[in-house]
């Protein structure tokens, strides 16, 4: 599928979801966590199920349910939906230069804030998006008040998130490089993920063939 958005001559405008119900029903998934973004694909997966289990008349599919964390959505660094379409991501693997940068250079702020001795207002101000998702509540609190009454830059708004991002980030890369610095167990669990994954997979198509009443291979 390509990027550009405006594209909807693409095939996986219309395949990607269709491929992801698909994921979601050949393991028979009753929870699946996905972003808010995503909740349709999950009612399109829920539609694929109901008309096969009504063509065929036996329940071979469950219904699945939608299971939202208390961040449902992320912003990106433009304020938008955070996607590595729009390339406007923190990543995990991104130094804690690469954090600074994109936080104090990148993330939009509040647009009508355009001197640092204007007021703002975080209600509509990205940033305070990510000290919500990322700070602790004592500064949460702290940039709700300052920016309000211009008691705190945007740059040192920005650059309180970019320290709360990398106290969260930083181990995780860790983790990240360290299991990068063993490709053979990787590999290992790849295989055995695989290999569980397909099992289950056949047992449902052979039910899917059962109710169609197709050979079984």
């Amino acid at each position: 599928m390509q990027n550009s958005l405006a594209d909807l001559s693409s095939y996986g405008f219309l395949g990607y979801p269709l491929l992801m119900a698909a994921d979601i029903i050949l393991y028979k998934a009753d929870k699946v966590p996905v972003g808010e973004d995503q909740l349709f694909h999950i009612e399109l997966a829920r539609e694929v199920l109901r008309r096969f289990n009504f063509l065929y008349r036996k329940e071979v599919f469950p219904e699945p349910a939608a299971v939202l964390t208390k961040t449902p959505k992320v912003p990106g660094l433009d304020g938008k939906k955070m996607s590595k379409s729009y390339g406007n991501c923190v990543y995990l693997r991104d130094t804690d230069a690469e954090i600074v940068e994109k936080c104090t250079r990148q993330m939009a702020s509040d647009p009508a804030r355009v001197k640092r001795t204007d007021p703002g207002n975080p209600d509509v101000c990205p940033v305070f998006e990510f000290h919500k998702l990322f700070s602790d509540d004592e500064t949460v609190n702290l940039v709700n008040t300052e920016c309000r009454r211009a008691g705190i830059g945007c740059f040192d708004c920005k650059k309180k998130v970019a320290d709360a991002m990398i106290r969260r980030i930083g181990p995780v890369r860790e983790k990240i490089e360290d299991h990068l610095l063993h490709k053979d167990h990787l590999r290992d669990v790849l295989r055995s993920g695989s290999a569980k994954a397909r099992m289950v997979a056949q047992a449902t198509m052979a039910e899917v063939r059962e109710a169609m009443q197709l050979p079984t291979l």
